[in-house]
């Protein structure tokens, strides 16, 4: 009689298990690395930016490495390159994802992601040619600063609050499937 009470017992607790992790409490959440405390002074000295270490290490290695590139229109690699070679760049690098080689057919590809919304790894897009046409895109690092392939000083941090960003401001956009490699 012993012998099937604990086995009732055993199967009572697995079948506990069971559902609870079925419902979530259990669930395991994945690690995400984080900067140390001195790579966040580094990063955050090198962007010129306030990081407060939750950021993806990833991505700020990545965009941290493209600071001070030349702008070149066209251009794709370190030697000189635009807004959306940029991104491109750093999307490939950092979530395995291609992106459309225009700005235009990246904002059109993007999920739509309003302003208040916006995290880490978003893409912001802006009007700097037109009132109409997409023509410049940054990727948001969070607290309202964005990296980008600025035509006049290369790859540089610029803040969304800056005015003639935040009048040129056109909307954020987002990649289904975004994750960190």
């Amino acid at each position: 009689m012993k012998k099937y009470k604990n086995r009732e017992r055993f199967l009572l607790v697995l079948l506990g298990t069971l559902l609870l992790q079925s419902c979530g409490l259990f669930r395991e959440v994945p690690h995400r690395p984080v900067l140390s405390e001195d790579e966040r002074a580094e990063y955050s000295r090198h962007l010129g930016i306030p990081l407060e270490g939750k950021e993806d290490p990833a991505l700020i290695r990545e965009v941290a490495g493209w600071i001070g590139t030349p702008y070149r229109y066209g251009g794709t690699s370190h030697s000189g390159v635009d807004c959306s070679g940029f991104i491109g760049h750093v999307y490939r690098n950092v979530y395995g994802i291609n992106l459309p080689r225009t700005t235009a057919a990246i904002a059109s590809d993007a999920g739509r992601v309003s302003r208040r919304r916006l995290s880490e790894g978003d893409l912001v897009f802006f009007r700097t040619k037109s009132r109409w046409r997409i023509s410049h895109a940054g990727i948001y690092l969070g607290n309202g600063y964005f990296v980008h392939a600025s035509s006049s000083r290369g790859v540089i941090v610029s803040s969304l609050e800056e005015p003639y960003y935040s009048r040129r401001y056109a909307r954020g956009g987002r990649f289904r499937g975004r994750v960190r490699r």
